[in-house]
């Protein structure tokens, strides 16, 4: 029988629909009420997600080479698919001009933060319970990449099934979620703030 805490997933559908499809706010803050509204849905349904374990090197260490290394891989397949996916890509950096950068810059790390809690520290692991660690991994990638469907956006879409592939994998490795949260804000902070493609 499901995990009634996995229905929780359902709630990411409708809010990253107002994040994308509604022009409440400003974009930023937007997303800064979803990631919150996700993140206290994942405590909600795996209070220990509270405890903080303790910080070691070596999660450091694979947070920071992975996160850089993503963005080498996300930069090579723009290079390579660039005729094909420049518009989504476009579209994707008209965000940059609803805020300062410095601004974005700390967005981009408690997004970081709040979506690894979800999506990996509370989802994927449910998902694993039920499906097995492979199965698991898969679902949660796909739930990840299909909550993208608001933005019409379909290049998107498939990076976010090709990050929550890799976060999730490194998730399933380390079991830690220190080192997905250090691998998605560089990440993030890279494409977004410090090298875009663009």
């Amino acid at each position: 029988m499901p995990s009634r805490r996995l229905l929780l997933v359902l709630p990411a559908y409708p809010i990253w629909f107002v994040v994308f499809r509604t022009e409440f706010l400003n974009f930023w803050a937007r997303m800064i009420f979803a990631v919150s509204l996700l993140t206290l849905i994942a405590l909600v349904g795996k209070p220990e997600l509270l405890r903080f374990p303790r910080i070691r090197m070596s999660n450091i260490l694979i947070g920071l080479v992975s996160g850089f290394l993503l963005y080498f891989l996300l930069y090579l397949g723009y290079a390579i698919f660039k005729p094909f996916v420049a518009e989504s890509a476009g579209e994707v950096y008209a965000l940059r001009r609803e805020a300062p950068q410095g601004l974005i810059a700390l967005f981009l790390i408690f997004t970081s933060f709040g979506e690894e809690i979800y999506w990996r520290g509370f989802i994927q692991h449910e998902l694993q319970g039920m499906l097995g660690s492979v199965r698991g991994l898969l679902a949660a990638s796909a739930a990840y990449s299909t909550v993208h469907v608001w933005t019409m956006n379909v290049p998107l879409m498939v990076i976010a099934f090709l990050m929550g592939l890799c976060w999730g994998a490194t998730y399933l490795k380390t079991r830690s979620l220190q080192s997905i949260i250090i691998s998605h804000t560089v990440w993030t902070e890279l494409v977004f703030v410090f090298l875009p493609l663009l």
